[in-house]
């Protein structure tokens, strides 16, 4: 990079709160220029409460550095800016918590990137922060495949008591079920993921209906004839049942942005069923 892309911004920012100042003992006067402010901030305010018990801090520094000066490569020079401080206030200090867990990691580093970015920063709403704060790491890998795939379709597949229409064993199955997701992790962990997903509004649900032949092919996977086998060991047998009624899985315009600010582009692999 650059020397005038690391000076192109000498001015450094205001402080961000009191909360924040008080985790700087330093000078707010770190250095000039977009990246070096932040890195900056990020040494100050990330950092510097664990410098002293953690060897590795300047490592993670380092990293932070190399990473966002990757991300932020392509931004000509006249576009690129101090990040607005609304924005790299909450990233900074939700980074303490979450430094070393890479997919969350990134998304916060591509927030800061992309903020950094006149020509997008507008893009970057400050409720994506508190969003990733309220995050794990599979939830960022299911969302993203979600994103891929454009929609995915939910199935709801119960293991009812062989000679019953109504009892079934609650726990059995995931309430959100899709075989392209299952290679994610737990299909229980990736349901709960979902439901997460849902409640912070990046996926959205519409009602749908399986086709015709598409049941019978989701009772012979592999996933649901594990469960269909480990429970009918059981007293009474059960039967596999998966309903017409569907739910299908997409981001409306606030995921998509979400996802167009906070994650970087990565090639589709293949396409969901």
């Amino acid at each position: 990079m650059s020397d005038t892309k690391n000076s192109i911004l000498p001015d450094i920012i205001e402080p961000m709160s009191n909360a924040i100042q008080q985790n700087i003992p330093e000078t707010a006067r770190q250095a000039d220029g977009a990246l070096s402010t932040v890195v900056g901030f990020f040494n100050n305010v990330v950092l510097y409460p664990v410098k002293k018990a953690n060897l590795t801090f300047r490592y993670k520094l380092e990293a932070f550095e190399d990473d966002l000066k990757e991300k932020i490569k392509d931004i000509p020079e006249e576009n690129l800016q101090v990040p607005p401080v609304k924005i790299a206030g909450p990233v900074l200090e939700a980074l303490r918590y979450a430094y070393d867990e890479a997919e969350l990691r990134e998304m916060y580093e591509e927030m800061l990137a992309t903020a950094m970015d006149n020509r997008k920063a507008q893009q970057v709403h400050r409720s994506y922060v508190d969003a990733v704060r309220q995050m794990e790491p599979l939830d960022a890998q299911v969302l993203r495949r979600i994103n891929d795939y454009n929609q995915i379709t939910i199935s709801h597949v119960k293991l009812y008591l062989a000679e019953s229409q109504q009892q079934y064993y609650i726990n059995a199955m995931p309430y959100h079920y899709n075989a392209a997701l299952c290679d994610l992790g737990d299909p229980f962990q990736i349901s709960a993921s979902i439901s997460n997903l849902l409640r912070l509004g990046l996926l959205i649900s519409t009602a749908g209906f399986l086709n015709e032949g598409v049941a019978e092919r989701i009772e012979k996977e592999p996933y649901i004839q594990k469960r269909f086998g480990l429970y009918s060991q059981l007293p009474g047998g059960v039967r596999i049942d998966v309903s017409g009624d569907c739910d299908i899985i997409s981001l409306d315009s606030y995921g998509r942005y979400f996802v167009d600010v906070c994650m970087p582009k990565k090639e589709i692999e293949n396409n969901a069923n």
